[in-house]
């Protein structure tokens, strides 16, 4: 059970030093850099998005739009400064950057709360920024960071008793891409426990608040709809087994097509994958985001890393078991990975970490768009391998504190018996 050493409390915490502030200014630069370069990506999207928005366009009635409303937002003033694709790109990029800075500051920040200015402090960050630097190419010319940016200040927020301000956080973050859905639960259950839930459903329906006006105007219920006709994406799991075994020569028929948001498998088999990965998809993330829930009731939960920690319970399931897996959501996780790294077992992490340099790969040569070779299918399943195992990993770590606390609970009830030791402390002063 991960618990915070003497050195880590209020008094101990420590201003950024020297070597703090470089690994900070070298973490960011690269990423300002790439965040201003020509590449578009899914940026041509939001662009022409927002600016038919601006127009007067109704989104998912004028144009289709596929993505939750408070996306189309967070496009909108990038396009109002800049009228050009180039200029939107830009001001986009710089909107990414911040929020980088942002996320590399608060690894910065924690690791320096609970270590001071020893160089472990600063490992969070390190890893992390190398991370970014590799996966640039969907880290920023995605959004996706906005929301992993989000769903991390919510769990600053209620590390630091700011309850209100977290379920504001978290709610943005909902309606912004939805995965951070299966961390309400999580959050709840810690502000329960602390007699805090009101202020956190406060900031919840604060964050939901805007969409009862945007429900008037804007059908953005629509958006829905795309993703539930959406097919195997080649990067999930199913699709990387097919596809291999395709390779192999133990499946006939399989297609790898291009469709409107992304590559995809198609054919008889790999339909017949889709179905049973939507199916474990739906179970498996609600059976992980309940673990989740009853791991934060029982576990330490007042230190960010030990949150991020049980955040990553639900998130993994969420991912992996998804028919549909972009390179861009391991930036959802990367970040909490990165600051697990200051609870536990440093296993977990670095195979999230691993995973989300290896999904670079992904889009390197021609293969990606005609279908993957011997040695590009291999690294997408090395890449889909790690997540399992680190899904399995968290899996077990939550089960055998659930084992402990059931002993702990059965001992306190027997008379005169005495307590278990506690288990050994996850981070060292």
């Amino acid at each position: 059970m991960p618990t915070t050493p003497p050195s880590a409390g209020p008094s101990s915490v420590s201003r950024l030093g020297p070597w703090h502030w470089l690994v900070f200014v070298v973490g960011v630069m690269p990423v300002l850099a790439y965040a201003f370069s020509p590449r578009v990506g899914d940026l041509e999207l939001y662009f022409r998005s927002a600016r038919a928005l601006l127009a007067g366009a109704t989104p998912n009635q004028d144009f289709r739009f596929e993505y939750p409303p408070y996306a189309l937002l967070w496009f909108v003033p990038a396009a109002w400064l800049r009228d050009t694709e180039p200029g939107f790109v830009r001001v986009f990029g710089l909107q990414l950057v911040v929020l980088d800075a942002f996320i590399k500051w608060v690894l910065l920040t924690e690791g320096a709360r609970l270590w001071g200015r020893a160089w472990r402090s600063m490992v969070p960050c390190l890893a992390y920024s190398v991370t970014t630097w590799v996966a640039s190419v969907y880290y920023l010319k995605r959004y996706d960071l906005i929301p992993a940016a989000l769903t991390l200040a919510a769990l600053l927020a209620v590390s630091r008793r700011r309850d209100v301000l977290a379920g504001l956080a978290l709610a943005v973050g909902v309606v912004t891409k939805l995965y951070p859905l299966v961390l309400v639960p999580l959050l709840v259950v810690v502000c329960w426990k602390r007699g805090t839930l009101g202020r956190l459903s406060l900031g919840l329906a604060l964050g939901l608040a805007p969409l009862l006006a945007l429900s008037t105007v804007w059908p953005w219920w629509g958006f829905a709809s795309f993703h539930v006709n959406r097919g195997l994406q080649v990067e999930s799991l199913a699709a990387s087994l097919v596809w291999a075994a395709h390779h192999l020569g133990w499946v006939q028929g399989v297609i790898w097509l291009k469709a409107p948001a992304a590559y995809e498998l198609h054919g008889t088999v790999a339909e017949n994958a889709k179905g049973v990965m939507r199916w474990l998809w739906v179970l498996g993330t609600l059976c992980m985001t309940a673990l989740g829930a009853w791991a934060a009731r029982h576990r330490p939960t007042e230190h960010v890393g030990d949150l991020a920690r049980l955040a990553l319970v639900p998130l993994l399931a969420f991912i992996i078991l998804n028919p549909v897996l972009s390179p861009q959501f391991l930036t959802w996780v990367i970040g909490l990975a990165a600051l697990s790294l200051l609870s536990g077992s440093p296993t977990v992490p670095l195979l999230i970490l691993a995973a989300g340099l290896m999904s670079r790969g992904t889009f390197i040569g021609p293969g990606y768009r005609v279908g993957s070779g011997v040695v590009q299918t291999l690294l997408i399943l090395t890449r889909n391998g790690f997540l399992l195992t680190a899904g399995f990993l968290m899996l077990r770590e939550v089960w055998r504190a659930r084992v402990f606390c059931a002993q702990e609970a059965r001992l306190a009830l027997a008379p005169g018996a005495s307590a278990l030791p506690p288990l050994p402390a996850a981070r060292s002063s």
